[in-house]
């Protein structure tokens, strides 16, 4: 029993004796000490009140992009599938529009809203190399680069006016707010979280928000081969297509209208340039060929390895059903005239 237990004990046994002289001596004891202990309790329960223990902190959930490969870059399909990162001309990027809320053209399932100046596809080769570093770490920590090696993964000079630019597309994409709905998941936010530069070495980090993770769900990203795109040069149009292009397995014939709409390009020349990009895709081996009429084209994309395995487990499946439905009878006294083992 510690001293402040025997001094509250002695104090309540006091109390006792001046209220109930006539109390037993032993049971005014016991009753002061029930008190004391009471009391003590009470104390130590109004200072948990004051001053409650840390919740105990779940490990936060790690976030990752999956892994594709260094001679490819991947985006979520919302990216691919949108006029989001449009071919604009010389003219339209130093005139770039301002847009508020503006719904951006999709395919059937995605929905974008758009606030901020337009994008264009240099941006995207610029997303898309923060994207490819980024794979090697948890969302949310800061992707480190220099402005020389991000310009030299480019392809481009080191010069300082490249400087400038690059930093003019990071501050782009950061002001760029997106509300993108692909199916039934939607992320608002922006690509980049934004970040900070060394003046003196020209070093970055920036930061990636871990929700952004959601439009990579399963099945819900795509890549394209760096090379090929690089090849394509600065049609801008035939590589918004090749992203385009780069969602499908086997891509349906196309109306030129919705590719034009796709690729963000406008004027009255635009059939040219879908066909001129065409050619440029099956130079550049994306495509082995396309048939072009008055109002579609069909093109027949060179798939990579993933997606030729796709075909051919769906040619398989296909086969299979057939040699089923082949096997099935087709009278009922079919039953009792096949073989046993085929019943």
């Amino acid at each position: 029993m510690n001293d402040t237990h025997s001094q509250a004990t002695a104090f309540l046994e006091k109390q006792l004796e001046a209220e109930r002289p006539n109390l037993d001596p032993d049971m005014r004891r016991s009753l002061a000490s029930i008190g004391a202990h009471l009391a003590e309790r009470s104390a130590e329960e109004a200072k948990a009140m004051r001053n409650p223990p840390e919740p105990k902190k779940e490990p936060a959930k790690v976030i990752q992009l999956q892994f594709w490969g260094e001679d490819y870059r991947a985006a979520p399909n919302a990216v691919f599938r949108s006029a989001l990162f449009p071919a604009l001309r010389s003219n339209e990027k130093e005139n770039r529009l301002y847009l508020e809320q503006e719904e951006i053209y999709c395919v059937a399932g995605l929905k974008i809203l758009f606030t901020g100046k337009q994008f264009d596809q240099s941006d995207l080769d610029v997303y898309l190399e923060i994207l490819n570093m980024a794979r090697h770490f948890p969302l949310g920590t800061p992707v480190k680069f220099s402005a020389y090696a991000l310009l030299k993964a480019l392809g481009l000079p080191v010069g300082g006016s490249n400087h400038a630019r690059l930093h003019a597309v990071l501050i782009r994409l950061r002001s760029g707010t997106l509300d993108v709905t692909d199916h039934k998941i939607r992320y608002f936010g922006g690509l980049i979280e934004g970040g900070f530069r060394d003046e003196i070495t020209l070093n970055y980090e920036v930061t990636i928000n871990p929700k952004f993770a959601a439009l990579f769900g399963f099945g819900m990203w795509s890549k394209l081969n760096l090379e090929k795109r690089r090849a394509l040069g600065r049609n801008n149009t035939a590589k918004a297509l090749y992203a385009y292009y780069a969602t499908h397995i086997n891509p349906a014939a196309h109306n030129i209208e919705t590719l034009c709409n796709i690729a963000g390009i406008n004027g009255k020349n635009r059939k040219a340039a879908i066909l001129k990009a065409h050619e440029a895709m099956k130079e550049a081996g994306i495509l082995s060929d396309y048939t072009a009429t008055a109002e579609t084209i069909k093109a027949d994309i060179i798939p990579t390895e993933s997606q030729a395995r796709a075909i051919i487990k769906k040619d398989k499946r296909t086969l299979k059903g057939n040699n089923r439905r082949r096997n099935e009878p087709t009278l009922a006294a079919e039953f009792f005239t096949r073989p046993k083992t085929e019943k």
